[in-house]
């Protein structure tokens, strides 16, 4: 911590670089009065002194928010700031004759980070390669001022990726992150907010084990101050979250939503925070709301954020399952076909859709190709292994389903509650017929309470490409001639393609059927 006496020296002989060495060295740990003193000091230095120094520039303005908005959680504008300015100094500094790790490092990052505030990852990734590569360079070489903080630039980088949906490449760098970390006291806020990353990811992916490891490494370090626990430690609360729901512990996971709120906040993790979100309006809360906050969701953040592959893939997830839950199967299958039936994190959703319309097969075939090579996330793996079990013993294939059900059972811990419970109550007694799972008190308890998810049956309406063409130009009032001629098609093809879409829509008229299509969604 920094000693008010050497404070009180510093501006007394206006030491700039001393003044400098203690904002490189505790600026993430200054609050309170601490941070008002500081700031007084920051506020002599001259302009052109300020000027020399960008990386006190960015600290004065880190000072300036700890002082006076030390309860703010988002920090929103902070960032906004911190980011605008971080940008301006880059547009002026030559990474490639830069020859300051330190400077490199606190400028390229803000740099990266206003990037990735505007939806620009990829250009936020290559900055941060060319950040990592000069600062190779120079860390062996005497004369410079070595490894500044390590491990923060992975950390940053490793951000990057997670945005990205790269999670392999986002796990070792932050891996790196916290490697590089431990090394020195003063950099724990780095090993800190890389731990509770991975917790994050792996938790995230429903791999139990890994989460639970990176959780209790979390715990090992303390924040720095109050004002940057929330930034640094809400992965950790949403690993321990999908713990939570993995367990059914509703007291436990709604305490730890209070703490990682709704998806709103202007977090970059707000992605993950948001699928956890979802995943409990889907199976312990209310999926009528849990749909209507998907648009606010997408209100709360640029679309240049929620374009983003990560978060694109969450919110595009969330809407299929929580339509397949309200009964919407139709709407969740055409959005499920705009985005590509062959997506790995769709194969759950497509899965139950063809299980709730009786379409066993399918669901074998869907379980068999899936490639465990892949980043695959456990929870899924999970139902879609029980959907298999299940589908076999409809279709008689009772060694098939006893292998699924002990695969399933592999992957779970005695105390996971979800897998089971996304089964309809008459499902989950059908499988534990075959296959009893080991569960422990609390955990048979919970499942016991366990209301059933998705609906017993979907009935699902699907028009062929030509069929949708033709009920399209229908809905523009279209007549037979004119369609025809519009789709290169005969007037008795048209007519066959009609009677087909009403058949399918259970309509007698154009009226009845474009009604029908609308509430299905398939306009």
């Amino acid at each position: 911590m920094i000693a008010l006496g050497e404070l009180a020296r510093i501006g007394e002989e206006r030491d700039w670089d001393a003044l400098q060495v203690v904002c490189d060295q505790h600026l993430l740990s200054v609050d309170g009065e601490l941070a008002a003193r500081l700031l007084g000091v920051l506020t002599l230095v001259p302009d052109d002194e300020l000027r020399s120094r960008p990386r006190l520039m960015l600290s004065w303005l880190s000072v300036y928010y700890a002082a006076t908005q030390p309860d703010a959680l988002e920090l929103r504008p902070y960032l906004r700031h911190y980011t605008e300015l971080g940008t301006r100094l880059a547009a002026s500094m030559d990474i490639d004759r830069e020859t300051s790790v330190a400077t490199l490092t606190t400028v390229g990052v803000a740099a990266m980070i206003a990037l990735r505030e505007q939806g620009r990852c990829v250009e936020a990734e290559e900055l941060g390669q060319r950040l990592s590569a000069r600062a190779a360079q120079l860390s062996p070489l005497p004369g410079t001022d070595g490894a500044w903080r390590p491990g923060w630039l992975p950390l940053q980088r490793g951000l990057t990726r997670t945005l990205m949906d790269d999670l392999p490449a986002a796990v070792e760098l932050y891996r790196h992150a916290y490697e590089l970390a431990t090394l020195e006291p003063v950099t724990a806020a780095t090993a800190l907010n890389a731990s509770a990353n991975l917790a994050m990811i792996f938790a995230n992916l429903g791999h139990t084990g890994p989460a639970q490891q990176w959780l209790g490494r979390m715990r090992e370090f303390e924040a720095p101050s109050r004002r940057v626990r929330y930034l640094l430690t809400v992965g950790g609360s949403i690993a321990e979250g999908w713990d939570a729901l993995d367990r059914y512990d509703d007291s436990e996971l709604a305490g730890l939503l209070d703490i990682i709120g709704d998806g709103t906040r202007r977090i970059e993790v707000w992605p993950f925070a948001a699928a956890l979100v979802f995943a409990h309006g889907l199976y312990r809360g209310d999926q009528a709301a849990a749909l209507a906050h998907l648009g606010t969701l997408r209100l709360s953040h640029a679309p240049e954020l929620t374009e983003l592959t990560a978060a694109s893939q969450v919110l595009r997830r969330a809407w299929i399952d929580l339509l397949i839950a309200t009964g919407q199967g139709t709407r969740a299958l055409r959005l499920i076909k705009e985005t590509g039936v062959h997506e790995p994190w769709l194969t759950i959703s497509v899965a139950r859709i063809r299980f709730l319309n009786g379409e066993y097969a399918a669901v074998r075939a869907l379980a068999s190709r899936l490639s465990w090579g892949n980043v695959t996330s456990y929870r899924d793996l999970r139902q879609l292994l029980l959907l298999k079990a299940i589908a076999a013993l409809r279709t008689g294939d009772v060694p098939e389903a006893r292998a699924a059900a002990e695969l399933t059972d592999r992957l779970r811990t005695p105390d996971e509650v979800l897998s089971l419970a996304s089964l309809s109550p008459a499902d989950r007694a059908e499988i534990q017929e075959i296959k009893d799972f080991p569960l422990t008190d609390a955990a048979r308890e919970r499942l016991a309470r366990a209301p059933g998810v998705f609906p017993d049956r979907l009935d699902l309406v699907e028009l062929t490409s030509r069929e949708h063409a033709v009920l399209s130009e229908l809905d523009a009032g279209g007549s037979t001639p004119e369609i025809a001629g519009k789709l290169v098609v005969s007037v008795n093809t048209v007519r066959t393609q009609v009677k087909s879409v009403y058949r399918k829509l259970g309509a007698t008229s154009r009226e009845d059927a474009v009604l029908r299509a609308y509430s299905l969604g398939l306009l």
